[in-house]
């Protein structure tokens, strides 16, 4: 994907959540991934989740 190209999300109109184990951390992992999204407004959002949950794992 270059650069050039722009980013949708696609929305999800049926989604049985009760039919997947969520963990108990992954609201506060995904919000503060999201708050930096918009922070950053990357133009490749597909490069910046990677490069931002390497990252997160280099912390670990």
């Amino acid at each position: 994907m270059s650069s050039e190209e722009h980013f949708e999300f696609k929305k999800i109109e049926k989604l049985n959540l009760d039919s997947y184990e969520v963990p108990e951390c992954f609201e506060e992992i995904l919000s503060e991934f999201v708050a930096k999204l918009i922070e950053a407004h990357p133009n490749n959002v597909y490069k910046f989740a990677f490069n931002y949950f390497k990252d997160k794992l280099e912390e670990i």
